[in-house]
């Protein structure tokens, strides 16, 4: 564990990049603080989320959080890609998120982690790698937890806001006063997502948040998707299949259909 910040630079820009509304809390105190230290930053949504309903809903509390994170909409894009869809929607939506880095060329790119949580994250971290190498650029891949199914018997197998063990080295933003109540207050916009909003919340007190922060990491250059990315049971197969019904093969079948960047295979 590294307790550091990344080292701000103004030269550079950075893109951040997310399955649905809600998933920028997770990272949003570091997004405030880019945004008060004047580093342009953009963000890109793939869905609405709205599976269940309530699109219209949701793009309302999207609309609400980053003007409360202070992102004008200019540098906002909500490219509505199926809630829960993504595995099946893996090459328009690399299409969609190449032209982005092209026309932006940020020099580093955020999202969602690939931890085995939900199907729609997961993906977003595979497109994200899959739309650098469609636009030949070299920049730099972090990812950030939000849940999965790595944790202990006593958590009910479930690790929020932290990252399976092993992999990368792990780093932590901690953040300000300022960063943690726009954190806070974006995740009670967020109130149709109670339900991770809550555990979310309990799992980033403002102590820990002042003294540790966010993690994020590094994602390696040679990562293959088609590998799970722990050896427990994935979160979207063992909690939400009654109504997902998405099996992790069903992942590797779509990687391997639209995969055009190399891997060690």
């Amino acid at each position: 564990m590294n307790l550091t910040g990344l080292n701000l630079n103004h030269e550079e820009k950075y893109l951040f990049v997310f399955a649905h509304p809600d998933d920028d809390v997770f990272i949003s105190g570091l997004m405030k603080r880019l945004i008060l230290s004047d580093i342009e930053i953009h963000g890109v949504w793939l869905t609405s989320g709205g599976y269940l309903g309530g699109q219209e809903h949701r793009e309302t509390e999207l609309r609400q959080a980053i003007s409360v994170l202070g992102l004008p909409p200019e540098r906002t894009a909500l490219l509505r890609f199926p809630d829960l869809g993504l595995i099946d929607s893996m090459d328009r939506a690399a299409v969609q998120l190449s032209a982005i880095l092209t026309d932006y060329r940020p020099q580093n790119v955020f999202v969602t982690a690939f931890e085995g949580g939900h199907p729609d994250h997961d993906a977003a971290n595979f497109i994200v790698y899959e739309a650098r190498f469609r636009a030949g650029l070299n920049c730099r891949l972090f990812e950030f937890p939000l849940y999965n199914g790595s944790g202990s018997f006593l958590t009910w197998r479930w690790r929020i806001n932290a990252f399976p063990l092993g992999g990368p080295e792990m780093f932590f933003q901690p953040l300000s006063p300022v960063e943690i109540d726009c954190k806070h207050k974006m995740m009670n916009i967020y109130s149709s997502q109670w339900m991770f909003m809550i555990p979310a919340r309990l799992a980033q007190s403002r102590t820990r948040l002042a003294t540790m922060g966010e993690p994020y990491r590094p994602c390696p250059d040679n990562r293959d998707h088609c590998i799970p990315p722990h050896s427990r049971k994935l979160n979207y197969e063992r909690w939400f299949n009654s109504f997902m019904k998405i099996k992790f093969r069903n992942f590797e079948e779509s990687i391997k259909r639209t995969r055009t960047f190399p891997t060690n295979d």
